[in-house]
């Protein structure tokens, strides 16, 4: 294009309103969105707005192979740090590269550290981002497993996603979360031994809200906790590792669960045969999209039949060391059975 053709069709773009510039600058990938920043005074200020970058998730990684990105995204980070909202920086295994990342952020509403090795003092430096809105220390661990580590949820009052390893909450720091209002996405599923009444409590306090909850479960949940959740108008995600302690009576509690889309209930001895066809047979459950039924004892070859049957929008199904399943003739039937959509048997 000329220079001529070129003004005319920007002199066209900016007749556009900004809110709608706004929409498609959101959509850009980053070098775009950067090279706009070049444009004209007009696209500066607008690739510049706070709710263009508060979409830009900024990803530091130590992982070979993955440093040219990274280096580039560092860049970003440490000379515009006023535009910055979202960082995920994972294999990076010195937690002072880590400090060094996020230090000069002061605008953080999303801090993810994935596969990380995290020092005590991150419980101290975290409070800089009163705003933050997730917490992600997803398969991270802590440097020195000698020490507790205490988060202060409450400083955090427009926290809506938690996701933890197995550290960072315990008896000394668990009612802190409860006074996170916003809460919708819980995701506790590495940390155990968490007081049964204290899971109680949670639940009840996010009751409204809660769309995620993965647990990890043994002595933390009971069939009274099945019931809290039942009555959680929102839950759309729902994971419980160890289910030992669960009955007939709490699983049929899943059948309250409205809006239901992805389950997962492992190790569990005690569900009977009929309470678990009753359950799955549900309109609740039937719409699932995901469900993962490892190490359940009763699952038998009617009940799979019935998954086969019914639940059209499955997309993903686990049945690990189900016994009545695996090493059985109908275990090799199994791959045609589901022919369209992952199935985990091993």
């Amino acid at each position: 294009m000329t220079i001529d053709e070129n003004e005319v069709v920007l002199n066209y773009i900016n007749g556009l309103p900004d809110e709608l510039l706004l929409d498609i600058f959101k959509r850009l990938p980053l070098e775009t969105l950067l090279t706009c920043e070049h444009v004209c005074k007009h696209w500066n200020k607008l690739a510049k707005d706070p709710a263009v970058w508060k979409h830009i998730l900024l990803i530091y990684s130590g992982k070979p192979g993955q440093s040219e990105i990274s280096e580039k995204n560092l860049d970003i980070i440490t000379s515009n740090p006023e535009y910055v909202y979202r960082i995920k920086i994972q294999y990076v295994y010195n937690y002072s590269v880590i400090k060094s990342v996020i230090e000069h952020c002061f605008k953080l509403t999303s801090l993810e550290l994935v596969m990380c090795r995290i020092s005590k003092e991150f419980e101290e430096d975290i409070l800089k981002w009163p705003n933050l809105r997730k917490i992600s220390l997803k398969n991270s661990i802590l440097l020195s497993s000698e020490v507790d580590f205490l988060i202060k949820f409450d400083k955090f009052k427009r926290l809506n996603y938690l996701a933890l390893s197995d550290f960072g909450l315990n008896s000394l720091n668990c009612e802190t979360l409860l006074q996170c209002d916003y809460l919708t996405h819980i995701a506790i599923e590495k940390i155990k031994d968490l007081d049964l009444d204290f899971i109680k409590k949670l639940i009840l306090s996010k009751q409204r809200l809660l769309k995620t909850f993965h647990i990890y479960g043994g002595s933390s949940v009971d069939d009274s906790v099945l019931q809290l959740l039942a009555q959680c108008t929102e839950l759309k995600d729902l994971a419980i590792i160890r289910s030992e302690s669960l009955t007939d009576r709490g699983l049929k509690c899943l059948m309250s669960l409205q809006r239901i889309e992805h389950l997962q209930i492992w190790n569990n001895n005690n569900f009977s045969d009929l309470a678990l066809l009753t359950a799955l047979e549900s309109p609740a459950l039937i719409t699932l999209t995901s469900l993962s039924l490892s190490r359940i004892q009763n699952i038998t070859p009617v009940i799979v039949d019935l998954i086969s049957d019914s639940y059209k929008n499955l997309k993903f199904l686990a049945l690990y060391q189900c016994p009545r399943i695996i090493n059985t003739d109908y275990e090799r039937q199994l791959k045609s059975k589901f022919r369209n959509i992952d199935v985990v048997l091993f």
